[in-house]
């Protein structure tokens, strides 16, 4: 009997010390977190031909980057957060573009890049919002997206918008 549990107690320890040991491994790869402020100050973004687009905002991002178990990053998370304005470039005239939220999974081993989120929330006083891009937008690879969900305009029907709403 005592040979027996002399066996147990070995067999319990060989299992605890595997255990500390996987948890040594797992928190060499642990999800790597880097946090930090975006801010635009003064930053062209679109051309309407007889005035300049310029966005001035802040806001927060985090992105994380997820490891394999040999310790390669595998997948990324960026997730954002932005309140700004857009404004014309020569009447000062100005919208809210705000809040602007974004969520991007990037996927390295399959090379796809999937953003979720409302990317564009453009409000004029006393009229609404005129300009919202929201949804999920999935690109494989570069070039054009593969998948599609919610109101997403082509870029020149977008600056179309804004520029008509900063007339």
């Amino acid at each position: 009997m005592k040979k027996h549990i002399k066996g147990v107690s070995l067999l319990i320890l060989a299992i605890g010390f595997c255990l500390l040991l996987q948890t040594h491994v797992y928190a060499q790869h642990a999800p790597f977190v880097e946090e930090f402020d975006i801010a635009e100050v003064n930053t062209p973004v679109a051309n309407c031909g007889d005035f300049i687009v310029i966005a001035d905002g802040e806001g927060t991002a985090k992105l994380t980057t997820y490891f394999n178990r040999q310790g390669d990053p595998i997948r990324l998370l960026f997730q954002g957060r932005y309140n700004g304005t857009l404004s014309n470039s020569v009447t000062g005239a100005s919208i809210a573009d705000a809040p602007s939220v974004a969520n991007i999974f990037v996927d390295l081993a399959a090379g796809t890049q999937t953003n979720i989120g409302a990317f564009f929330t453009v409000t004029v006083p006393g009229e609404g919002v005129v300009f919202f891009e929201a949804g999920r937008i999935v690109f494989a690879g570069a070039g054009e997206p593969v998948f599609i969900a919610g109101p997403h305009l082509p870029p020149d029907e977008s600056t179309a918008i804004l520029c008509s709403a900063l007339r």
